[in-house]
């Protein structure tokens, strides 16, 4: 029964990763990359906390290299590979940063070989290609139909950067929750805490406006949307992403963490935007390697 915990708590942190995308661009977008990844971190960090001291889950903690790993991995994955994210989807737009986000799952797979010498199987890598080979036909369909946004060098590196950071950081944060006595709930809080920790000390270093900025721009955002876009994408995501790489080898996690695309066809369809075949062929195509996965 442990084995449906991890993939499911990957596909539900996918989900609530695609609602969150759709209610950020309600919510405006009059924040910069940065100050999007400060908010989202000053909101999340309580919710967490409050959580962790509700269910006494931050009580007991192991402080050694475990701590030492996901703050790591926090301002890796959070810190880097957040705001790179945000910057590319300003640049180039949300399809082609979703394209390069699919390079995040063969780089954690690589990195976890090399550093932890943690091989998937040969089941997991056939599943894993079939996922991401379905999600990929339905991206480039989308890319084509309403890729409006040019593709450049800078978006290009930026999301490249992102999806390495994530794979980098999933990586360090796999170690600490296999190899040390850590939880998901201690996870998510240290690496989200670390991450919002190091970029606010890095503006305030930088940009020491940047804060009397936010509070303006702020005040030009739907802030209902922000805080249920915070919610969803990065408290209950995050919380969900620890678990699954909790249970998962972090190159099969990452895959399914990357299955957002696949849940905006029912999302998009329920809003009045019926899906093209292409669409509803790359979803069947991904949901046959999810099942390969979940029957193995």
């Amino acid at each position: 029964m442990d084995w449906f915990i991890g993939p499911l708590a990957a596909l539900f942190a996918a989900l609530f990763w695609a609602l969150a995308t759709l209610l950020y661009s309600q919510a405006g977008s009059y924040m910069s990359a940065s100050q999007l990844n400060l908010v989202k971190g000053f909101v999340a960090v309580p919710l967490l906390f409050m959580v962790g001291l509700a269910t006494s889950q931050l009580v007991q903690f192991d402080g050694s290299a475990a701590a030492w790993l996901l703050l790591a991995s926090g301002v890796i994955g959070i810190t880097l590979g957040d705001t790179l994210y945000f910057t590319a989807l300003r640049r180039i737009g949300p399809w082609h940063t979703m394209l390069f986000e699919y390079l995040a799952p063969p780089f954690a797979a690589i990195i976890a070989w090399v550093w932890l010498r943690e091989a998937m199987s040969f089941a997991e890598i056939s599943a894993a290609l079939v996922v991401l080979f379905g999600i990929l036909v339905i991206v480039t369909e989308r890319g084509q139909r309403q890729g409006t946004t040019p593709l450049t060098r800078a978006g290009a590196a930026a999301a490249t950067g992102a999806a390495l950071c994530q794979a980098l950081g999933l990586v360090m944060a796999f170690e600490a929750l296999v190899s040390f006595d850590v939880n998901p709930l201690q996870a998510a809080f240290v690496r989200l805490a670390a991450g919002t920790a190091a970029l606010t000390v890095a503006l305030l270093l930088l940009k020491p406006s940047i804060i009397l900025q936010t509070r303006s721009a702020l005040r030009h955002t739907s802030l209902p949307w922000l805080f249920v876009a915070i919610v969803m994408g990065t408290f209950l995501a995050i919380w969900l992403q620890q678990t699954a790489i909790a249970y998962l080898h972090p190159g099969l996690a990452q895959t399914l963490l990357a299955t957002a695309p696949l849940w905006l066809i029912p999302i998009q369809w329920f809003r009045g935007e019926p899906p093209s075949v292409r669409s509803i062929l790359g979803a069947l195509i991904a949901v046959t390697g999810i099942a390969l996965l979940f029957s193995r």
